[in-house]
């Protein structure tokens, strides 16, 4: 790389992705298997908060979500409800260099204006979006002699549905938004808005002309309902697939918040530990088709002679709970490792090849990372930092903690938690506190916070969080009174 010769940025980001405590299928997938292969993976690596509108914020500005204001999806608990053209956001320093800037798929953090109207190009919709009712979409179809989406419904999910009914997606715009159940595609995986979503941006990085480009791809999956084609139906055999220790404990150890959350989906779907575990499958038979979907991008900068000089960076927008927690589906207000642990890896100019990294990193770090690797200022604090000395070498000084934040998910739960080590704190409005050592217990099956012989640990974790909220002008819980209230007991 020269200075004639900026790199290109290629961020892909997948939705909620189930990873922790999964087992080994959940890292053998095409796309993270390949960029950790010719690059470098991170096995801490964490969301800035488990939901999609303020984790895609996040990414863009480098910010927590209490700076950047959308703490939930659609402005719910007094959060805003859309970031702002006049916010500042990642690919700005990138155009004003002379970069291309593009995002197809995905956008999900305003209701009212599409990435077009943030300066990319590309293709996006509004809000969280429908792909399968698009007119681009049905243009994919047509130019590729593609036939319609059909699926058949498998897991109904909350819908009524009748299982085993076929559902033209491009047809209806409801089932699709719901948030449990599967279907599998009688026609072509190719019909999946994933290949769709990959397509475009392919073909967007084949038309120019030798400029340098920035682009995000952003299909809707992995998330449910679980849409899976041949040939990755059957894919995975029932016994890979791992339900955490979790799944079949009372919760006991755990806010009321978490018990209700699982209660409300036992009540809704009505599934048996068979039931849970075919939904989870689907969910990991999704991911691999929507990797295998991505990775067609790598393809196309292998091909075009790109791929030396071009920094790809892939993680998801936050994990998935599915068939986790005592049976629940999607993310909740859980502030668990299932919801918050992501898929990171790098590669290109000056990334180890073939190096893990177990430094605790965020989501939110790849802003300032793809400002250095660019050379270029951001002209402002941001939160994150970046990942290229940890790329480079591995071994720099690097945080000893990290926060993620939370404000709940159609009911408010205002919390947080912090990584330090191997142990995990999080500390809720209302006082709640659990504590876990994630090296012996890493599906929080035994909340440590009430422990006597723990209690230093626990102030210690109390401190860190209480310093990093400080340091980032985050005063949403008030953290003093319950470390008075621990050195009372």
């Amino acid at each position: 790389m020269t200075e004639t010769q900026p790199p290109n940025i290629v961020w892909l980001v997948a939705d909620h992705q189930p990873l922790a405590n999964r087992g080994p299928v959940a890292t053998s997938f095409a796309l993270q298997s390949r960029v950790a292969r010719e690059g470098t993976s991170f096995d801490r690596a964490y969301t800035a908060l488990p939901i999609c509108s303020p984790a895609r914020a996040s990414m863009l500005t480098g910010l927590y979500p209490h700076a950047h204001g959308l703490t939930e999806n659609d402005g719910r608990f007094g959060g805003r409800e859309s970031l702002d053209p006049t916010d500042w956001m990642i690919h700005q320093p990138l155009l004003e260099a002379g970069y291309r800037c593009a995002w197809f798929g995905k956008w999900h953090v305003d209701n009212h204006r599409t990435a077009g109207d943030f300066g990319f190009a590309g293709w996006s919709v509004l809000g969280y979006g429908y792909p399968y009712g698009e007119e681009a979409y049905r243009a994919y179809l047509d130019r590729h002699g593609f036939p319609d989406p059909v699926a058949t419904i498998e897991l109904p999910g909350e819908t009524r549905a009748t299982a085993g009914a076929s559902c033209n997606l491009a047809e209806v715009d409801d089932w699709f938004a719901y948030e449990s159940g599967s279907a599998v595609l009688q026609s072509l995986a190719q019909t999946h808005e994933a290949f769709f979503v990959s397509r475009l941006a392919q073909d967007w990085i084949e038309s120019l002309t030798g400029e340098p480009f920035f682009v995000r791809v952003d299909p809707w999956g992995p998330h449910p309902p679980y849409i899976t084609a041949q040939p990755f139906d059957g894919m995975i055999p029932e016994h890979d697939v791992v339900l955490p220790e979790i799944f079949n404990l009372d919760l006991s150890h755990r806010p009321q918040h978490h018990r209700d959350y699982r209660d409300g989906w036992h009540r809704a779907l009505g599934l048996d530990e068979s039931g849970w575990r075919l939904m989870a499958r689907r969910a990991l038979e999704q991911t691999a088709l929507v990797e295998v979907a991505l990775a067609g991008v790598l393809d196309t900068l292998d091909r075009l002679g790109l791929a030396e000089n071009t920094l790809v960076i892939f993680n998801t927008d936050h994990g998935d709970a599915v068939a986790s927690n005592g049976g629940v589906a999607n993310k909740g207000g859980l502030m668990v490792e299932e919801t918050l642990r992501i898929p990171l890896a790098l590669r290109g100019p000056g990334v180890a090849q073939g190096a893990r990294r177990d430094a605790l990193v965020s989501s939110m770090d790849v802003p300032a990372t793809i400002l250095e690797a660019c050379g270029l200022n951001a002209g402002r604090s941001l939160h994150g930092q970046s990942l290229m000395p940890l790329l480079r070498t591995g071994e720099p000084s690097w945080r000893t903690g990290l926060m993620t934040q939370h404000y709940g998910l159609h009911a408010p739960v205002l919390q947080r938690a912090w990584h330090q080590d191997t142990w995990k704190l999080v500390v809720q409005e209302d006082g709640f506190i659990e504590l876990y050592d994630l090296k012996t217990d890493p599906a929080e099956c035994r909340n440590l916070a009430n422990e006597p012989e723990h209690g230093e640990r626990l102030l210690r974790m109390l401190e860190g969080l209480q310093a990093a909220m400080h340091d980032y002008g985050d005063h949403a819980l008030t953290l003093p009174r319950l470390a008075d209230r621990l050195v009372d007991r």
